[in-house]
C-alpha cells in the first residue's frame, strides 16, 4: 500500500505501563504485590493512532490539545518528529498507568482524567485538514471534536476524502456523511440501548447519518453496516493484551480507505492489521523504556 497524508484529529493519553512479577499476595488484604522492575510509556489515543500510522510509513499529522505539564513534556519526547499541530487544553495531561504482573493487568491508575474544560482549537489546527488523503477522528471524549470549528471544517471535507470516526461513550457524535463510524461492541450497544448488534448499527445509520458503520467485536470479527449488514469473521488470535485493537483498526482502516479501497475490502485489510498487532504483542511491543528503567533489565523479565 502506497504511502497517504492522513490527519489524525482528537485527544492525547500517556500510556504508562510499570511490569514486574508477582510472587506474593499482601497480608493485610491479600492483594498481589507486584515488585516494579521496569517502566515503559508510549503516546495514547489520538497519538497512538498517529504512531501507528507513522510507523506503516504515511505522512502524518496530528491535530490535538496539549497541556502544560511534565507529563505533556514526556508526551512531546514520544511523539518526537511526528507532525503535532497542538494548541493548549487548560488541563492536566490525562495519564492511564497500567500495573502489569507478566501477562496480567493487576490495576490501572488513572490521573488527570476529570472532564477538561473545552480546548482552544487554533486557525493552523483546522488549515491542517483541508490537505489529506483521509482524516481519523480519535475520540477520546476530552473535547476536541466538539469544537464549533473542529466540527464545521471536518463536515466540509465529508464529501472529498474519507474519514474514519472512532466514537467515545464521553465525546461527540461523528459530523453528518463521515464514510464510517467504528464503535466497538460496547459502545455501540451503550450508544442505542439494544444488546443486538445489528439494530445497533441500524441505530447508529440512523442518528449519526454516516455511510457506514463497522462494530467491533474482538474475536467474533466486525459487523459491518452500510446499505445491508455484513459478518465479517476474523482469525483467531492468542491475545494477552488487547489494549489498542481499536486504534489499531481504525488507523489501518483509513490507510486503506485513503488509497482508495471499497469499504468491504478497507474493513478486511483493517483486520488483517489488527490481528497482525495483536499477534506481535500490540501496544506491548511498542513499549519505549523510561529513564527510570534498568537497562540491564531483560525482555524475558520484563515480561
Amino acid at each position: 500500500m502506497s504511502a497517504a497524508r492522513i490527519v489524525v484529529v482528537g485527544d492525547l493519553l500517556l500510556d504508562v505501563d510499570l511490569w514486574g512479577p508477582s510472587q506474593r499476595a499482601a497480608p493485610d488484604g491479600g492483594n498481589p504485590i507486584v515488585d516494579v522492575t521496569s517502566e515503559s510509556a508510549r503516546a495514547g489515543g489520538a497519538g497512538l493512532v498517529a504512531t501507528l500510522l507513522r510507523a506503516d510509513g504515511h505522512e502524518v499529522r496530528l491535530v490535538a490539545a496539549m497541556g502544560a505539564d511534565a507529563s505533556a513534556d514526556r508526551l512531546r519526547a514520544l511523539i518526537g518528529d511526528l507532525d503535532l499541530i497542538a494548541a493548549p487544553s487548560g488541563a492536566p495531561t490525562p495519564v492511564k498507568t497500567r500495573l502489569r504482573a507478566g501477562d496480567t493487568t493487576v490495576a490501572r491508575i488513572d490521573t488527570g482524567c476529570a472532564a477538561p474544560p473545552p480546548p482552544t482549537v487554533t486557525a493552523d489546527q483546522l488549515a491542517a485538514l483541508e490537505d489529506a488523503d483521509a482524516i481519523v477522528v480519535a475520540d477520546y471524549g476530552r473535547g476536541m471534536t466538539a469544537d464549533a470549528g473542529i466540527r464545521s471544517a471536518l463536515a466540509a471535507r465529508v464529501e472529498q476524502l474519507p474519514i474514519v470516526w472512532d466514537p467515545h461513550p464521553r465525546g461527540t457524535a461523528p459530523v453528518r456523511g463521515v464514510a464510517i463510524a467504528t464503535p466497538n461492541r460496547s459502545e455501540a450497544t451503550g450508544f442505542t440501548g439494544t444488546a443486538d448488534v445489528v439494530r445497533a448499527a441500524r441505530a447508529l445509520l440512523d442518528e449519526w447519518e454516516p455511510q457506514a458503520v463497522a462494530i467491533t467485536l474482538g474475536a467474533d470479527g466486525v459487523l459491518l453496516h452500510d446499505e445491508s449488514a455484513h459478518r465479517l469473521p476474523t482469525r483467531a488470535v492468542d491475545v494477552a493484551d488487547g489494549c489498542g485493537a481499536g486504534d489499531r483498526f481504525a488507523s489501518a482502516l483509513a490507510a486503506a480507505l485513503a488509497a482508495g479501497a471499497p469499504v468491504k475490502a478497507a474493513v478486511g485489510r483493517a483486520m488483517e492489521a489488527t490481528g497482525e498487532f495483536l499477534a506481535a504483542g500490540g501496544v506491548s511491543a511498542l513499549r519505549s523504556p523510561s529513564p527510570q528503567s534498568d537497562p540491564n533489565t531483560s525482555r524475558k523479565e520484563r515480561l
